[in-house]
C-alpha cells in the first residue's frame, strides 16, 4: 500500500537560482534558504516518485493534463541559462492509476496527443513552475519518478476532489510519495509588481499564510474566486489540490518562510504527514 509522506509548497521564481539572477538572488535570501531547507527533508524522505502540480503547465477549463512523455525533460534556456538541465523518468502506472481514479470521480484527466499538443501550442518540457523546485531538489536527490499535473481552472473545490483522487491512486499504488505544491502569491505587493499594484495583494498573502499555517481547508477553499483574480495570484489551485491529497490525514502544518522581495510572495511551507 502507498503512501504521502509528506507535502510541500514551493514557490517557483527563476530569479533565485544562481546564473540567472545575476546577483540579485541574494534579495530572496530566506526563500533560498527555505527551498534548500526543503530540498534536504525532501532528501530525508526518499520518496520513490514525487507528485508536483503546477500553474504553468497547460491549463484546461474541463480537464486535468498530466505530463505523458516517458522522460520528462526541462532547461533554463529560456532563462539565459542552458547549461541548467532536468531529466527525469515520469511514472506511467501512477498515472494511469490517478486517471481511473479521476474517471469515476467525473473527473476528465490524462495526456495529449501529438496532434492535439500541436493543435494547443505544447511542448514536451517542465514549465518554470516545475523546473524551479526541482532544480532545488535534485540538488539533494534525485532517485524518484516523477508525475507532473497542470492546474486547471476548475472550482476550488473540484480540485479538492482531484487532489482525493491522487490520495486513492497513491494508497492503491505501492509508492511513497512527496506532494510538491507549486505555486507563487500574489504578483501585486508593490507598484513596481510584474502584474502592478494591488492592496488586496499583501491583504490576500497574509490570508493564505495564515490558511497553511494553521491548516484550515475550509477557509482555503472558500476563498473567492474574484479574490484570486484581483490578487494575481497562481499557488491557490496548486495548494487546494496537495491538501486534497492529504484528505483526512492528520498533518503539522510549518511554514519555513514567507517575503515578497520583488512584489511577489513566495511561501515555502511543510506539511509534516502524521
Amino acid at each position: 500500500m502507498g503512501k504521502i509522506l509528506n507535502g510541500y509548497i514551493m514557490p517557483h521564481p527563476p530569479i533565485i537560482i544562481p546564473g540567472i539572477g545575476r546577483g540579485r538572488e541574494s534579495e530572496a535570501e530566506a526563500t533560498i534558504k527555505a527551498m534548500q531547507k526543503a530540498a534536504r527533508e525532501i532528501g530525508k524522505d526518499k520518496p520513490s516518485t514525487i507528485i508536483l502540480s503546477t500553474p504553468h503547465a497547460p491549463c484546461f477549463r474541463d480537464y486535468v493534463y498530466i505530463s505523458d512523455t516517458e522522460d520528462i525533460v526541462g532547461d533554463f534556456l529560456d532563462y539565459g541559462c542552458p547549461d541548467i538541465k532536468l531529466k527525469l523518468k515520469n511514472n506511467a502506472p501512477l498515472i494511469s492509476l490517478i486517471i481511473e481514479k479521476a474517471k469515476r470521480a467525473g473527473i476528465d484527466a490524462g495526456g495529449l496527443s501529438k496532434q492535439q499538443k500541436k493543435r494547443h501550442g505544447i511542448i514536451d518540457k517542465l514549465d518554470h513552475g516545475a523546473r524551479v523546485p526541482l532544480y532545488f531538489i535534485t540538488e539533494e536527490y534525485d532517485k524518484f519518478r516523477l508525475v507532473c499535473i497542470s492546474t486547471p481552472f476548475f472550482s476550488l473545490i473540484d480540485l479538492y476532489r482531484f487532489g482525493n483522487c491522487i490520495q486513492q491512486a497513491v494508497e492503491e499504488s505501492c509508492e511513497e510519495v512527496v506532494y510538491i505544491a507549486s505555486g507563487d502569491l500574489s504578483h501585486k505587493l508593490i507598484p513596481e509588481a510584474p502584474a502592478g499594484y494591488s492592496p488586496l495583494g499583501r491583504v490576500y498573502d497574509e490570508y493564505i499564510v495564515e490558511m497553511v499555517k494553521t491548516g484550515d481547508v475550509e477557509g482555503l477553499i472558500a476563498t473567492e474566486e474574484s479574490v484570486l483574480e484581483k490578487a494575481g495570484e497562481c499557488g491557490t489551485r496548486s495548494i487546494v489540490m496537495m491538501f486534497g491529497a492529504l484528505h483526512n490525514k492528520k498533518f503539522d502544518p510549518e511554514v519555513y518562510s514567507y517575503e515578497g522581495p520583488f512584489g511577489v510572495g513566495y511561501m515555502i511551507a511543510k506539511m509534516n504527514v502524521l
